[in-house]
Order: structure tokens, then C-alpha cells, then sequence
């Protein structure tokens, strides 16, 4: 796929998310089901096909809107930030407030710069974040994004945007809390 392509699916693909609707994609890792963050559409849409209430993944398209929506800073986090992203590392950090619940558990959120060109190609015409998690249902195994998936999840998914499959493993997950991290998935 060339860039111009990639840039127009990206666009296209961001129309259905505006438009309050649910994408299946691929990340650097897993194969995920983004939602707008800022739509209750979407979020509501998102809950219903994750049959729960969140909290779900931020995803950036980059790190200096990543830092955007973290309250506190220590030099440990920049470090962390710096030497993570973009990659396939999601960093549990005090957030500030502005969005959505579902993006909230007890003021803290999980945020990724994805290691996915395509993905922070797609978060950048969202608006620079995507509420995104993997593409499965409560207790099942990650879906493939295509299109025989969109067509049996027609119910949920309004899109897909193809692209290359990920690593097929879950990210890293840390959680900062001033100057420590503690591993919560490796």
C-alpha cells in the first residue's frame, strides 16, 4: 500500500469513527476495535461489544499528545516515555480529567504511542486519540480484521481498515506512580 493510499484509508477510516461508529484495525500487537473518545455513540457502541463498562486503551498519535493527557510527570515517566513509545508498551498513568469515564479508572488511564504507523496515521485524523481495545469479545479470542468478521459483527462494527497483522502478542503493561513502575503484564 503506498503512503497516498494509506493516508486516504486512514481518512476514510477516520469518517466512520467521527461519525460515532466502531472500526476494526490493526495495531503493533494485537488486532483492536477503535471508537471516538469523544462521541458517546461510539463509547456506548464500544461497551456494548466488549459486553463491559471499560476502562479501555488510549491510544495516541504521538507522544506529545500522549503527554497531553498525563497530570503528573516524574523524571522516571519521561524516561519511560522516551525509551517506550512508539512501541508496544501501554503506560497506566494519573491522567488529567476532560474525557470520557471509560478512558478513567480512578483517575488514571492506560495510553499507548502504538508502534503502528497506520494506527497513529488513523489516531492523527481522529484528532490525536483513539479509544481503542483488542478485537474480541468477553472471554473469546482475538478476531481477524476482515471482512468475513465485520460482516458477522455487523451489529457493532461499522468498519475495517486493513493493513499488516501486528505481533499477535499483547502489549506491556506498567503502571508509573511517581518515581516507580510497577509490571502489570509483560
Amino acid at each position: 500500500m503506498s503512503a497516498t493510499t494509506a493516508k486516504l484509508a486512514a481518512l476514510r477510516a477516520a469518517t466512520v469513527l467521527k461519525g460515532g461508529g466502531l472500526l476494526a484495525h490493526h495495531t503493533a500487537t494485537l488486532p483492536g476495535v477503535a471508537a471516538n473518545p469523544r462521541s458517546t455513540q461510539a463509547i456506548n457502541r464500544l461497551c456494548r461489544f466488549k459486553q463491559r463498562p471499560g476502562p479501555f486503551l488510549l491510544l495516541a498519535d504521538s507522544q506529545k499528545t500522549a503527554l497531553q493527557q498525563i497530570r503528573f510527570f516524574s523524571p522516571h515517566l519521561r524516561k519511560l516515555i522516551r525509551s517506550s513509545w512508539p512501541g508496544a508498551v501501554t503506560i497506566i498513568v494519573p491522567a488529567k480529567p476532560g474525557l470520557s469515564k471509560q478512558c478513567y479508572n480512578k483517575s488514571r488511564m492506560a495510553i499507548r504511542v502504538d508502534a503502528s504507523a497506520q494506527t497513529r496515521r488513523l489516531a492523527r485524523a481522529c484528532g490525536g486519540l483513539l479509544l481503542s481495545s483488542s478485537l474480541n469479545r468477553k472471554g473469546g479470542k482475538p478476531l481477524e480484521v476482515s471482512r468475513k468478521t465485520c460482516m458477522r459483527m455487523h451489529r457493532f462494527l461499522n468498519s475495517r481498515l486493513p493493513g499488516l497483522p501486528g505481533s499477535g502478542n499483547a502489549s506491556s503493561i506498567l503502571r508509573v506512580w511517581r518515581n516507580d513502575s510497577t509490571t502489570i503484564r509483560s
